[in-house]
């Protein structure tokens, strides 16, 4: 029994597909297929069902999916003790939201650079629903996101949490008074894109309040947002933290409002037995600097 045909039947039984397996180490469905064959054959039992493009654990397979996940892990944990000052040697797939990029992602990129100068890194900068996706599909080895996420096969941990405020431009006279929900309604808002936490609970906001719901501008480009606040096109909901600049200038006012909006709290995930070490090790470094970026 080869590491690389429980590799593969991990993948497979994690992914439910051959080609995503595939795709996720980087070689070919062929090979996959051919590599939990082998599997199968050395242990003599069926470990997967194989129907069309459906993918299931037999039962036993569902139990080797647990000895597959412990043994690659003690692998991960193997290399990365006895990797040293060279560093680990790898290619990690780094999904991220936009609101981590303006922060302190450029922190954790130099840094992982500093320590492992030998791995190659492949940025993604989506929304959170797409990076999630993406995450499950094995296009991503690690993703930072707002979380955590629903999803047995992922591991998540919080690592950051930036309030969210409502901000304005001057021209619109809103600064200097407390707002509701209904001196708001007579706006567009500004906000990011649908199917996101923030606008989600924006509109729960409103429907809860009984009030009709929100015209928005809903954008997945936080530079695009803060350029439509500044130029007075309507409030837009932000990080402060991104518009202090803005703020510290007089172009934008935080705005006094009735009511909470919740805070955006991101998350470090990736898949509960990483394959390479790489992954699990930036995730660590990236709690790391998250925390180090707050405290600062």
């Amino acid at each position: 029994m080869e590491l690389r045909e429980l590799e593969a039947f991990f993948w497979v039984g994690t992914l439910r597909s051959f080609s995503r397996a595939a795709d996720r180490l980087r070689t070919s469905q062929p090979t996959i297929s051919a590599r939990v064959a082998a599997l199968e054959a050395h242990l003599t039992v069926k470990l997967l069902e194989r129907g069309g493009r459906r993918v299931r654990l037999t039962p036993l397979g569902a139990e080797m999916l647990g000895y597959a996940e412990r043994m690659l892990g003690l692998r991960s944990q193997a290399e990365a003790a006895v990797s040293g000052a060279a560093g680990l040697r790898g290619h990690v797939r780094l999904g991220t939201a936009e609101t981590v990029v303006h922060t302190w992602l450029p922190h954790f990129i130099r840094e992982l650079e500093t320590r492992h100068p030998r791995l190659s890194l492949e940025l993604t900068v989506d929304t959170t629903p797409n990076l999630r996706e993406e995450l499950v599909r094995g296009e991503l080895d690690l993703a930072i996101l707002l979380g955590p996420i629903s999803e047995p096969t992922m591991q998540s941990r919080l690592i950051s949490t930036y309030p969210l405020s409502l901000v304005a431009a001057p021209s619109l006279g809103l600064a200097g008074r407390e707002l509701t929900l209904a001196d708001l309604a007579r706006y567009p808002l500004i906000t990011y894109s649908h199917r996101t936490r923030p606008t989600i609970a924006l509109r729960e906001l409103f429907r809860n309040a009984g009030l009709p719901q929100p015209r928005l501008i809903a954008s997945a480009s936080l530079a695009a947002n803060i350029r439509l606040a500044v130029d007075g096109v309507g409030p837009a909901t932000l990080p402060e933290i991104l518009v202090a600049g803005e703020i510290a200038e007089g172009r934008l006012h935080a705005l006094t409002v009735d009511f909470e909006l919740a805070p955006l709290r991101f998350t470090v995930t990736h898949p509960r037995a990483p394959s390479d070490p790489l992954i699990a090790a930036a995730a660590e470094l990236a709690r790391q600097v998250a925390a180090n970026y707050q405290e600062s």
